[in-house]
């Protein structure tokens, strides 16, 4: 029972914020709803696989499957898997329009990795100026009070009514504003470093493309097919044997 009457107690008192605070209130559930869904993309296995998924990749470029490769980052999508198959899927490009083919795949994961954190920011302005706002009117309300000069208990009241409302909105403003505005640079600095790993897989992958270490493997499985294919060697072989 005393705890029903702080909670009631605590709600009269929230009720004293005036409609500001149903605006606050929104603003929080809204910056709130964005920060669980950036916590729950931007994990790093998510963004970035296991290094175990990177070098199976690379593992089946040196064998030379290629479609084998890119098959590998389909069955494991993710922003570093989507910029490697179109580093491979164009493998046989020069190196300029290679590093093109990279840019525009790092250019085309950038805005799911950067989503709603330029709405993060603008809720924390917001809630902040919708506290200040909210200050304004209550000392507003309390001024207007006392301009009426009568000394009567409603007179008293409505010049506390408009400290309260004053005091609370600015409260409420800054309890939005300060954790959005944390989160945003989290979520931003943690998006930044995101995309410099991607760009640094892709000049890897390009390196490792346009090395003639990687095409001298190509050369030696196409001989080792060659070599299994050809009729003319098989019947070499038999003569040699009988």
């Amino acid at each position: 029972m005393l705890i029903l009457d702080h909670v009631l107690q605590g709600l009269k008192q929230l009720a004293g914020g005036g409609y500001l605070l149903l605006v606050l209130i929104s603003f929080s559930v809204w910056s709130h709803t964005i920060i669980l869904e950036r916590a729950y993309y931007l994990r790093r296995k998510r963004v970035i696989p296991s290094a175990y998924v990177t070098q199976s990749i690379y593992a089946e470029l040196v064998e030379g499957q290629p479609e084998t490769a890119i098959r590998m980052c389909e069955k494991v999508p993710s922003p570093l898997t989507n910029v490697l198959r179109a580093g491979i899927a164009n493998r046989d490009e020069n190196e300029k329009d290679l590093k093109s083919a990279v840019d525009v795949a790092v250019g085309l994961e950038r805005p799911s990795i950067m989503r709603h954190l330029k709405t993060l920011a603008m809720l924390a302005n917001v809630s902040m100026y919708t506290g200040l706002l909210g200050t304004v009117l209550g000392m507003t309300a309390s001024f207007q009070a006392l301009w009426r000069g009568d000394q009567s208990s409603k007179h008293l009241q409505g010049i506390a009514d408009g400290i309260s409302e004053a005091l609370i909105t600015t409260a409420a403003g800054l309890i939005v504003a300060l954790p959005t505005l944390v989160a945003y640079h989290y979520f931003n600095r943690k998006s930044q470093n995101f995309l410099t790993e991607l760009e640094r897989h892709g000049m890897s992958l390009i390196r490792f493309l346009v090395t003639e270490e990687y095409k001298l493997f190509q050369e030696e499985y196409e001989n080792v097919r060659d070599w299994t294919t050809d009729p003319s060697i098989d019947a070499s072989v038999e003569e040699e044997q009988i």
